[in-house]
């Protein structure tokens, strides 16, 4: 029978660097002839992990793949460098070796002289782990220190290519096929006057794709025309770490004066003119603020980008003659790439063999669509109405200032403790008793504030949109079903199936409209198709 303690080992180096990869070999090296010297020991494995930071335990794969052996059984006691090692996370630290010590798993920091098995070791290993969190802290300042200051200096971070400029060693250097591309979106934007949608469908439709090799959407084109470095500027940290520990970016909106946005203009080789860019940004802001007044921005088709394929998801765009009156729209992924789907170069599957659809098709299910929103307007609203009392009836709104006072109250109680510890009056193992218990209380009463916010401003987000639909419903009643402008604004997006069925979401009901048609050709005519709805159904949106 086997009674030796079973010992692991996990270590870990902060970056990937070629001395600090020869520091982690050293000492795995170190842990395996440590462990193996000891008779009475068994090693089980050395853990370890590379290139990654200690403040936070979630992306290290060898520190929580020891952690679930522990679990398992397979280990009795950990070795490890020094508390740095283990974690720089205060919280982390004492988390982890609490759970260990609840399966009287041990774990001993050998540089930090701390073993968690003896009495004084998590009072010991709190302070050492508290230091170590300082120490991360200050490595976080020193290194946004030299990034900003480099930052200062011209140096670019962040972007190894981009459409028309790759950075190779942080300088920016333009490709000029590329570049010509970035020319040619803004020439359709700013001279032809296009909205980024129809720039999106006629590139793809050109044959141009991203430089992920994806087809372009109307995001991606919007970014091209935001992109300040097209016109030789050049504006750094954008996205800010807020939280050493967390390492969660927000986006830097330049108001903070410990974290301003770094900007240095003609810092490079302009793609296109500061006078186009200028205009494309004032093109930006007044057709977003017409789509914020509810006014959308005149386009070529009433139902641009705004049919997708039932298929693949991609966009349909305009296909054939455009001047015909019976136009006809196809995939876009289709008229690209074929009927038969393959993956390309990039590893995008591309391709698909849906069939086309006519305007005239989507316009009469359109009509049809909002006669039935008329016929049933009273009927709706009625629906949506009876959804705002059941919510409000079945909310449950707790006032949660009770609760706040009773965590005040259990904080003032754990000082109260502590004091009671230094003055000799209640043991170490008394004060860890009571701590535990105070956490534990916080943590319940921290989450119900918590649970009790969010299920308030759910329901108060639920009220507020079958309002806005109510009041939406309403202005139908008079509105004009063969309308065009009607149609582009009402439209959130169209759904085409080869099996002759559509669905229809609008931006007035919170629910889509899945109809089956029947296009045939009008008898004793010459070509004339005729369209028909056989059926409609309410789908969820």
């Amino acid at each position: 029978m086997n009674n030796k303690t079973k010992v692991a080992a996990y270590c870990r180096v902060s970056t990937n660097m070629e001395d600090q990869l020869n520091s982690l070999s050293a000492q795995i090296k170190y842990f395996t002839e440590y462990i193996s010297q000891h008779e009475e020991w068994e090693l089980i494995e050395v853990y370890y992990d590379e290139g990654i930071t200690g403040t936070s335990v979630k992306k290290r794969e060898g520190f929580n793949r020891m952690i679930a052996d522990s679990e398992d059984g397979r280990i009795d006691l950990i070795l490890t460098k020094e508390v740095s090692r283990f974690a720089r996370n205060t919280v982390d630290t004492l988390n982890y070796t609490r759970r260990l010590s609840a399966l009287n798993i041990g774990v001993i920091f050998m540089n930090d002289g701390i073993d968690t098995r003896e009495k004084d070791g998590e009072l010991r290993l709190t302070i050492m782990s508290s230091i170590a969190q300082e120490e991360s802290r200050k490595i976080s300042e020193r290194v946004k220190w030299g990034m900003r200051r480099k930052m200062e200096n011209g140096y670019v971070y962040g972007y190894s290519h981009l459409l028309g400029y790759r950075v190779t060693d942080g300088k920016i250097e333009v490709i000029p096929e590329e570049a010509e591309l970035v020319r040619h979106i803004f020439h359709k934007y700013v001279c032809e006057g296009k909205g980024s949608s129809i720039i999106a469908n006629e590139l793809n439709a050109e044959g141009y794709t991203s430089i992920k090799g994806a087809i372009f959407r109307q995001d991606s084109v919007v970014r091209i025309l935001k992109n300040e470095k097209y016109c030789g500027d050049l504006v750094q940290w954008k996205k800010v770490c807020t939280d050493y520990l967390t390492k969660k970016k927000v986006q830097n909106k330049g108001d903070n004066p410990d974290i301003p946005l770094v900007t240095i203009q003609d810092h490079h080789e302009p793609i296109i003119s500061r006078e186009t860019f200028e205009a494309a940004q004032e093109l930006l802001d007044k057709r977003g603020k017409n789509a914020r007044e509810g006014r959308k921005y005149s386009q070529h088709y009433w139902h641009s980008s705004r049919v997708y394929c039932g298929k693949c998801g991609s966009a349909f765009g305009i296909t054939g003659k455009k001047a015909i009156k019976n136009r006809c729209l196809r995939c876009i992924n289709r008229s690209k790439y074929g009927t038969v789907q393959k993956m390309n170069v990039n590893g995008v599957m591309v391709g698909c063999d849906s069939k086309f659809i006519t305007e005239k098709i989507i316009n009469t299910c359109m009509k049809f669509v909002l006669e039935q929103i008329q016929r049933d307007r009273d009927s709706i609203a009625e629906q949506l109405l009876a959804e705002i009392q059941f919510i409000q009836q079945t909310a449950i709104v707790t006032d949660t200032k009770p609760l706040q006072q009773r965590i005040d109250s259990i904080a003032d109680k754990k000082k109260r403790a502590v004091d009671l510890m230094l003055e000799g009056i209640i043991s170490k193992d008394d004060l860890k008793a009571q701590v535990n218990q105070y956490d534990s209380e916080i943590a319940e009463l921290s989450e119900q504030i918590a649970n009790n916010s969010d299920i308030s401003r759910y329901h108060q987000k639920q009220l507020e949109a079958i309002r806005k639909y109510i009041e939406q419903i309403n202005q139908t009643e008079n509105m004009d079903t063969n309308s065009l402008e009607v149609y582009n604004t009402l439209l959130k997006k169209i759904v085409v199936y080869d099996d002759s069925t559509i669905d229809y979401y609008l931006t007035c009901i919170p629910f889509g409209f899945h109809l089956t048609y029947r296009n045939e050709r009008i008898p004793h005519t010459h070509n004339v198709w005729g369209v028909t709805v056989e059926k409609c159904e309410i789908i969820p949106e």
